[in-house]
């Protein structure tokens, strides 16, 4: 109902209508109309609803409830959060409050761009152990767990005033609109408390309507919820005193009897001065239509739109241990903050645990069945299909994994005794659908070159076809058949034009949508207001492995492996490569098929007998894919390498065959004296396969191998004569390695960011391309999440800005290798035989 202007009913200018002459009858008139559905329960039992009031038994127990906010505190559960309001690619704020949120297994609570994980309430006393961290005693877990079945029992008892109040509601709409029809959609239930402690901070901001007080909580209406779901706020405020009495309670065995007693009778004496400090918090309240609820989408993102000027904003002082109550579809069309006054004086400690219904689709069980059923359904293929599938991995990876691990080593902490299980299956589902990427890329990409003819050319040279050539054609003809087969479902039996609109172009734009998305959220994971807080608030290292094989395993469960490269630039140049291909599709011209068929990788490691193409180095190797050998060294080799494929035998050779083989090799080699190209003494080369130069962190071998350091020239000279005292590089160091002799391997100075080794060299390979100048010891890894700081220590590890080693915009995190010792080899060294790329700029080196 709307609020009826009249001369009778005065209203304060610039200011919050309250509950003070000579404006009582105004407000107690508000209250009753533009603010139906607010409804307060008074502490010790006096309940008030409008003009009404009535002794009632006191329906919470105080005692307990006060005693749990105070354990939480002591505990840490309360943190600021960093928010993001209006988005990624927008600035970051710190919240003025702490906040901690409680609820039903696996819920979890989304507000200003940030996911809030909530601490199940539902746990078993006797085990203290459910939500605690390893470091954590015994005792502590059960005092916490008492905490949180003390915030349970409390929404037990809101839900059953909640739904008194609604009865209330009910009977005076039917009684106003002469109806017994039902007019209430929403339901008394909550599975959420998100619980608030504030103080009045000097850095507070000025209330922007009246000017009056400042904001606690800004302007809002609570989001995520059901909708037509009421609201519930038990809030109470704790002076210093009262802070001193619980810790001194808590110091000893048993509680007084006094206490006791007045604890069973659900009671708790509030101190004189909690009860003055009440009348410095308010709660402000606003009409504004359409705020949240099913109309909300129609006052767009501005929140000050919707506000109805016409109604009187009011505020609202309530006592300690009291509640209130935001009925059926208020939140809907009102907005709330908290506003405490100009006195920079202690307020006290309030607390606000507001109990809410949230959606669905915020509890992690409800996505974890989402991911079961998408990956159970990999058998099948359609457009369809595959945008839901790259739907929901963003989804995962944006609202999900990457909001858990930006709040830092404290949240994770608190929380991963709990949310460890949940978040290792969003982990590995995140791993399923990226490697179903990869599945479809390859499809696509495989029918644009077989439309092109690609899998006939090369028939009528003479040769006939490797083994590798022959599976590959197979798999071009049979990923052709399968993308015309889905045209045709798609189109109908009709006609189309451009058959790409169906299948590529949407992939693609998919792909750019998650390509910015990732490029959004390295900004904000390096955002400012992370460096003026405490190191346990700074977002920790989301755990993907990009550019693993499709196969690849890793012991650890907190681990999601993709196939793909995994920066912004990477999957924008994969979205280019798929553009082209979609034009040679409809063209069926080879020439519009990518130079670099970077998704078709995998196919490649069907023939065993060639070495795979070597890996990047250097501090941004992760940003570029495949490698370059310089081209003299080529030249160099083609001769000797056309040489071993025309005699290269099958497995199953016989020992004469082979014998007669290196016969032949070394008369050749005595004949090239006379030649241009140099002489390489051929040394048998290790068969290997991707993986083998692929090995994770945790390879057993780091321990047993001798390894060495790739490092172009002058950083191994500058490093060993102490010039660099850090090592940059985007990869950690190796665990086993740390405290381990390494070889620094100096080569030639090339392309930035590009290795110039290949994964496999023998013998003189080896002398022309590297050389051991040197040793050197890691003590420990210095990790770089922040730009200054990283820039603060350029005199130690001697990369400028401006290098493309240095920190650009998608660079997330860069790994420091600390130096201990280091050291020069002399001339007389044993030279090598063999190196093997272990992982990235690491080799395992095999002495002669």
């Amino acid at each position: 109902p709307l609020f009826p202007h009249s001369p009778t009913l005065p209203l304060p200018q610039n200011d919050f209508l309250r509950n003070i002459e000579p404006y009582k009858e105004s407000f107690r008139t508000a209250i009753d109309t533009s603010y139906e559905g607010f409804a307060v329960d008074q502490p010790g039992g006096l309940e008030k609803k409008g003009r009404k009031k009535c002794e009632s038994p006191s329906y919470f127990q105080h005692h307990d409830v006060q005693k749990a906010l105070l354990k939480m505190d002591q505990h840490g559960l309360f943190r600021t959060d960093v928010t993001q309001p209006f988005g990624l690619g927008t600035k970051c704020a710190k919240t003025y409050v702490t906040r901690c949120l409680l609820g039903e297994e696996g819920t979890t609570y989304k507000y200003l761009g940030l996911r809030m994980f909530a601490h199940p309430w539902n746990i078993d006393i006797g085990n203290g152990t459910n939500t605690t961290n390893e470091g954590t005693s015994s005792d502590e877990g059960k005092e916490i767990n008492t905490a949180l079945n003390a915030i349970s029992t409390l929404n037990q008892n809101l839900t059953g005033r909640t739904q008194t109040h609604l009865k209330g509601l009910e009977q005076t709409r039917q009684r106003r609109n002469y109806s017994s029809h039902p007019c209430i959609k929403g339901r008394a239930k909550y599975d959420v408390a998100l619980i608030n402690r504030m103080t009045n901070a000097p850095d507070l901001k000025k209330e922007p309507t009246m000017g009056k007080g400042k904001c606690s909580v800004s302007w809002h209406a609570d989001s995520s919820l059901e909708h037509f779901s009421s609201i519930a706020v038990y809030h109470t405020i704790v002076s210093d005193e009262d802070i001193a009495k619980e810790e001194a309670a808590s110091n000893e065995e048993e509680i007084s009897r006094s206490t006791q007693k007045q604890a069973n009778k659900n009671s708790l004496p509030v101190s004189n001065e909690a009860t003055e400090l009440a009348t410095k918090w308010s709660i402000a309240m606003r009409v504004a239509h359409d705020s949240e609820g099913p109309g909300a989408s129609r006052r767009g993102s501005n929140i000050d739109s919707s506000v109805i000027n016409d109604s009187p904003a009011v505020a609202v002082s309530l006592p300690p241990q009291s509640a209130y109550y935001l009925l059926d579809d208020f939140n809907h069309h009102h907005q709330h903050s908290v506003l405490v006054n100009n006195d920079v004086a202690s307020a006290g400690v309030r607390f606000a645990s507001t109990h809410r219904l949230l959606r669905e689709g915020h509890n992690v069980n409800f996505m974890l069945e989402r991911c079961r059923v998408t990956c159970s359904q990999f058998h099948k293929k359609g457009p369809k299909l595959w945008r839901s599938e790259q739907l929901l991995l963003s989804n995962i990876e944006s609202e999900w994994i990457r909001q858990f691990y930006i709040q830092g080593e404290g949240h994770k902490k608190n929380l991963w005794k709990y949310w460890e299980q949940p978040m290792c299956q969003l982990l590995n589902y995140w791993g399923q659908l990226e490697k179903r990427t990869k599945q479809v890329l390859d499809l696509l990409t495989n029918a644009a070159f077989a439309r092109c003819g690609e899998h006939e050319k090369n028939k009528t040279n003479g040769e006939p076809p490797s083994k590798a050539e022959r599976k590959q054609r197979e798999k071009q003809k049979k990923a052709l058949a399968t993308v015309e087969d889905l045209i045709r479902r798609t189109a109908g039996g009709s006609n189309i034009d451009d058959p790409t609109e169906i299948l590529y172009q949407p992939i693609c734009v998919l792909l750019e949508e998650r390509a910015k998305m990732r490029s959004l959220w390295t900004q904000r994971e390096n955002e400012g207001v992370f460096k003026g807080m405490e190191s346990e608030y700074w977002p920790l290292d989301v755990p993907f492995k990009f550019d693993h094989l499709d196969n690849a395993k890793s012991a650890d469960k907190e681990v999601g492996i993709s196939p793909l490269g995994g920066t912004s630039k990477q999957l924008t140049k994969i979205c280019q490569e798929l553009k082209m291909c979609a034009r040679a599709f409809l063209s069926r011209d080879g020439n519009h098929l990518p130079a670099m068929k970077t998704v078709l990788v995998a196919s490649q490691q069907a023939d065993s007998t060639r070495s795979p193409e070597p890996l990047q180095s250097s501090s941004n190797d992760e940003k570029r894919e495949g490698s370059v050998v310089k081209e003299k060294r080529e030249k160099d080799k083609e001769l000797l390498t056309k040489k071993i494929d025309e005699v290269k035998e099958p497995l199953a050779a016989t020992q004469q065959t082979q014998e007669t083989t290196k016969k032949t090799l070394k008369s050749e080699e005595s004949k090239k004296t006379t030649e241009e190209t140099p002489a390489i003494i051929l040394i048998k080369r290790p068969r290997t396969t991707e993986s083998d130069h692929r090995k994770d962190l945790d390879w057993k071998g780091w321990k047993s191998v001798k390894i060495g350091l790739e490092m172009q020239n002058p950083w191994g000279r500058k490093l060993l004569d102490g010039t660099k005292t850090i090592e940059t590089r985007a990869y950690d160091l190796p665990k086993s390695l740390i405290g381990k002799k390494i070889d620094i391997l100096q080569s030639k100075g090339g392309k930035d960011c590009v290795s110039g080794l290949s994964n496999v060299m023998v013998g003189e390979e080896i002398t022309n391309a590297v050389q051991p100048i040197g040793w050197a010891i890691f003590a420990r890894v210095e990790v770089y999440r922040y730009k200054g700081k990283f820039i603060a220590d350029e005199k130690k590890h001697c990369v400028e800005q401006s290098s493309n080693y240095g920190w650009n915009d998608d660079t997330n995190v860069i790994y420091g290798w600390v130096v201990s010792k280091c050291g020069r080899y002399g001339k007389k060294r044993k030279k090598a035989k063999v190196l093997l790329r272990r992982m990235r700029s690491l080799f395992e080196i095999q002495r002669a």
